[in-house]
């Protein structure tokens, strides 16, 4: 049986030891809202998606869109040309940090950074671990790095994500194909012997906990798939690192992928319908559409900030916090219809914001009212918000059963209408059947993507 080692630190190797860390630390829960990208060497073929390390190596002849014909047709056979020649071709010669940043912080995120190594095995910061490396190679730039200084001199938290899980099995590398060459073993991952892959995807981990001290570290599938003392051993290390440093940290995972209470669940583009107790992350992309990715693709469809702000909405209604993927091209520039999508998104919050940023669940989310009009609650000290999807309409009365006096510990003092420039008075009375709400009569549209009426209680 195995020694498990302990480190220096309050947290040790062990699940007991590690669900008495804090999960969801309070700060997280009034962030709600952050940013990270898909960006890396599947930016310069950009097509498919962000895996296409794996389905430009399946020859079954229904590899995902013909991404396998499509390879051998514009590059060429795999013997002569396979993914690590696309490295020379990611320069990411325009990438500037602060102009991501800037974007982020505009875009209303509280949280933001890169994803540090997709299941492709090409790390984007400055690394020992492994040489295919973004400081090493293409851009040779540490790209990690310089988002985590660029984001925190903005006031924001530092997020990366790892997902690499599942790198050794990602991709089948036949013999004669030029990745088959042990040269490249790191890269691919699936030529390596096991226990020598996972004591380097434990150092990776262990690098960027030490060299960028990030405040939430995201996991992708494929935890299920490392051995338990290789995450209790990371975990320990990280929570250990971030309480010498007095810092509240979250690891986030997926399914059931680590044992309850250690950290944050996510939920890839879906989210929980209802309350759920425990806080949540839901990770949603920009990119939309019959062929959705996560990293840019040539003619990608995209979201719309209605879509985005309406989702945000839902997500923070039922105790979850939101996580936007952009998709940069290779070049290193957000292309200009994502960012003014993004930016439309940090309009809506930073004008109408105090309904999302600190606030926590009603007892119910939200009820559809007559018309089919929708609408969401959430609650922040003395305040109760109303979040109307789409615009009831000047001078509109309004039912909402789910806030009678019964129900919402209290009676409503005061009703206003959170304009651009202004409160807007509310009348309004309330009953057993609920609260009537009669918007001003000579008002305009707030926005054209959601209204909030802020409810004072009592």
């Amino acid at each position: 049986m195995e020694t498990i080692q302990a480190e220096p630190g309050p947290f040790k190797p062990t699940w007991d030891s590690l669900q008495t860390h804090a999960a969801v630390p309070e700060w997280m829960r009034d962030a709600k809202f952050g940013i990270y990208c898909h960006w890396g060497i599947y930016s310069v073929p950009a097509y498919n998606n962000e895996h296409y390390c794996k389905h430009m190596h399946d020859d079954s002849g229904h590899s995902k869109l013909g991404t396998f014909e499509r390879q051998i047709g514009i590059y060429g056979p795999l013997e002569k040309f396979d993914y690590h020649d696309f490295i020379p071709m990611f320069k990411g010669e325009q990438f500037d940090a602060d102009q991501w940043a800037d974007l982020f912080q505009k875009a209303g995120a509280r949280f933001a950074g890169p994803v540090a190594e997709h299941e492709d095995g090409f790390a984007m910061w400055d690394s020992t671990a492994t040489p295919f490396n973004a400081k090493a190679m293409g851009p040779h730039r540490d790209i990690v790095g310089e988002l985590e200084k660029a984001i925190r001199s903005r006031g924001m938290k530092f997020f990366v994500s790892l997902h690499n899980g599942i790198h050794n099995t990602n991709v089948k590398l036949k013999p004669g194909w030029a990745g088959s060459d042990p040269k490249y073993a790191k890269l691919y991952g699936s030529t390596m012997p096991h226990d020598e892959w996972l004591a380097m995807w434990e150092a990776k981990c262990n690098e960027v906990v030490d060299q960028y001290h990030p405040d939430i570290f995201y996991n992708d599938v494929g935890l299920d798939q490392i051995p338990d003392a290789n995450k209790q051993r990371f975990i320990a290390h990280y929570f250990n690192d971030a309480a010498s440093q007095g810092r509240e940290v979250i690891v986030t995972y997926k399914h059931d992928d680590l044992p309850a209470g250690v950290g944050m669940l996510d939920h890839e583009s879906a989210h929980p319908t209802k309350i759920i107790a425990e806080p949540w992350l839901c990770d949603y992309p920009i990119g939309t559409g019959m062929f959705t990715s996560w990293g840019y693709t040539e003619g990608m469809e995209l979201r719309s900030a209605r879509d985005i702000v309406e989702k945000l909405i839902e997500i923070v209604a039922n105790n979850g916090q939101m996580l936007l993927n952009l998709s940069p091209k290779a070049d290193g520039t957000i292309p200009d219809d994502q960012r003014q999508i993004a930016l439309k998104v940090g309009q809506w919050l930073w004008s109408f914001g105090e309904a999302i940023y600190g606030t926590r669940p009603l007892k119910v989310a939200g009820e559809t009212l007559a018309g089919d009009q929708r609408v969401f609650y959430t609650r922040k000290g003395k305040y109760l918000y109303a979040i109307f999807l789409t615009w009831p309409g000047a001078g509109k009365t309004l039912t909402l059963r789910e806030l009678a006096p019964g129900r919402i510990g209290g009676s409503i003092a005061s009703a206003q209408l959170i304009g651009m420039r202004k409160l807007e008075p509310c009348a309004f009375t309330a009953n057993d059947h609920g609260l009537e709400l009669t918007l001003p009569k000579a008002t305009q549209m707030p926005s054209d993507l959601a209204s909030v009426v802020r409810l004072e209680v009592q």
